[in-house]
């Protein structure tokens, strides 16, 4: 009795481990961004990051992006960002979700980001930003996103943000954006993703963002004025992720973009 009482405690320990043992988390660097000093701040729980997001704004920062993993929120908070006023919302009904983007759409705010995790949609509004006039498009499948992409860009809008989750692709348009030229990439695989980061490289593009969701990458390009240099990070181990992070702090790039998925 008492073995099996030591086996299922053993268990127990590492469930947690063999839950995340197929997660991956991923990071786009640059340098010459524009930004300046960065924090990482990270909490269990979305609400308890508040106090925190509170004192950084009060301090000068700007939320950058925010992301969730098992466990774990996580926001990138940065200096440089020129942003005079943000916030930030949160629910989890898609419909609740897109009733109060069009709230503060209508108060003057930007949605700049969107994000999801543990059942809730987030999205981080902002004034005085690089993007204006955004839109938020939310389709169910990938060839309905291929053709709100060929839209909006017939039209001269741009895309800003992609979030794939709970059977949804979420994406964010801008009328005006700091780019003018912009390609995108959805691959299965990883090694395809980074031929095709590899390829843009050299065709001068920047890579704006990396999404994975419903199996799928989803790599977002534009063309800078002034190009920059540029890095991603991907690891299944968050201790090894954080610690190239600091390696690349330290050396001058910083974050522009977070991803998260399980392979």
């Amino acid at each position: 009795m008492m073995k099996l009482l030591y086996c299922r405690w053993v268990l127990l320990l590492l469930l947690p481990s063999f839950a995340m043992a197929d997660f991956f988390w991923a990071a786009v660097l640059a340098k010459e961004s524009g930004l300046r000093e960065q924090r990482m701040l990270s909490a269990t729980k979305l609400d308890n990051l508040a106090p925190m997001v509170t004192k950084a704004w009060k301090e000068g920062y700007a939320i950058t992006d925010i992301s969730h993993s098992p466990r774990r929120w996580t926001m990138i908070l940065s200096k440089g960002t020129g942003v005079k006023r943000q916030l930030y919302i949160h629910r989890r009904i898609m419909g609740e979700f897109q009733e109060v983007v069009n709230y503060y759409h209508g108060k003057g705010y930007t949605l700049v980001n969107v994000e999801n995790g543990v059942g809730a949609w987030v999205g981080v509004f902002e004034k005085d930003g690089k993007a204006e006039h955004t839109e938020l498009v939310v389709v169910r499948d990938t060839e309905a996103l291929k053709k709100q992409i060929k839209k909006h860009r017939d039209k001269g809008v741009l895309l800003i943000d992609v979030e794939a989750a709970e059977g949804y692709w979420v994406a964010v348009f801008a009328r005006k954006a700091p780019f003018k030229v912009q390609d995108y990439a959805l691959v299965e695989d990883r090694e395809t993703m980074e031929q095709t980061i590899a390829k843009h490289w050299k065709e001068g593009y920047s890579l704006q963002s990396l999404e994975y969701g419903n199996n799928l990458w989803f790599a977002l390009f534009c063309k800078l004025d002034n190009p920059r240099k540029e890095t991603y990070i991907v690891s299944d181990k968050y201790v090894k992720f954080r610690r190239l992070i600091n390696k690349y702090w330290e050396e001058g790039y910083r974050i522009t973009d977070l991803a998260e998925g399980r392979n």
